[in-house]
């Protein structure tokens, strides 16, 4: 879903779609030995063109490398595929429109699969979870005893309204984690929700400890996480039949599982079950 060093915009999508600022050939293509697991068009052919926002661990820019959980996995879609990837710069809330409009193939970035989502692009089947991290320094998991102390949460996320019900408004809601890491660290508030890959992310080289909330029925999404796919073009049933396909081999086969290994994320958010939509 959905949220950066910038704020929540897991259910949003607004603005416009930046330069391209990098691109990733895949040599087999060069060398015109490479046989595509499916048939399907893109935007250019053979080229794969992705949207992808600053958005760590899911997509980021960094030393001139273009990496991530989600910036891997399209990678490995690309090469199954025998397509050169083009990852277009944009800010997170640009990544959606430019599916939407026809600019790009794909978008990465940790994207909550909603029936809203759905009506505007493709989604691709579940990929991982967004699970309910909460970061704090004695590693509480117990809903009913974190609403006893002082909480904050990023704008965006499935519990906030919830949470909020629980302790009558008194929890503190950030643009984004960069305020509320600052006032964790600071003291101002003993615990903090986030993303649990954002948050195990965010809390290296920390004395933070991230966990997952305990199932709390009054707390929806400590039940149920979301899950997250890939948005692809909305007109092209074709590329979503192929990037699904794609999707079960990595799975099948330990990539996006080792994938979630390499970042460090807890690889329990691989293990999707049935497929479904928040809002149906």
């Amino acid at each position: 879903m959905k949220k950066t060093m910038t704020t929540v915009a897991a259910l949003l999508c607004v603005a416009g779609l930046a330069a391209c600022s990098s691109e990733t050939a895949d040599p087999q293509v060069a060398a015109g030995d490479c046989t595509p697991a499916h048939t399907f068009s893109t935007i250019e052919a053979g080229k794969l063109i992705v949207a992808s926002p600053e958005f760590p661990p899911f997509s980021s820019l960094v030393e001139g490398a273009d990496e991530g959980i989600d910036t891997e996995i399209a990678k490995e879609i690309a090469k199954l595929e025998c397509l050169t990837v083009e990852l277009q710069d944009v800010a997170y809330s640009a990544a959606v429109p430019a599916v939407q409009s026809g600019r790009a193939d794909m978008a990465v970035g940790c994207y909550y699969r909603t029936k809203e989502r759905s009506e505007i692009v493709n989604l691709s089947d579940a990929i991982y979870l967004d699970g309910m991290g909460i970061v704090s320094k004695d590693g509480v998991t117990s809903i009913p005893e974190i609403i006893k102390m002082n909480v904050g949460s990023v704008d965006g996320y499935l519990w906030n309204d919830d949470m909020q019900k629980l302790m009558d408004g008194k929890m503190k809601i950030y643009p984004s984690n960069v305020e509320m890491w600052a006032d964790l660290e600071a003291g101002r508030i003993d615990v903090g929700f986030d993303s649990v890959a954002v948050s195990q992310d965010k809390a290296k080289g920390t004395d933070f400890k991230v966990t997952v909330a305990d199932p709390d029925d009054r707390v929806a999404a400590s039940v149920k996480a979301a899950q997250i796919g890939l948005p692809l073009t909305k007109d092209n049933a074709e590329l979503l039949a192929a990037v699904n396909a794609d999707i079960k081999t990595l799975q099948d086969n330990g990539t996006i599982k080792a994938i979630f290994e390499k970042y460090g994320v807890d690889t329990s958010l691989t293990e999707v079950g049935d497929n479904y939509l928040i809002g149906e």
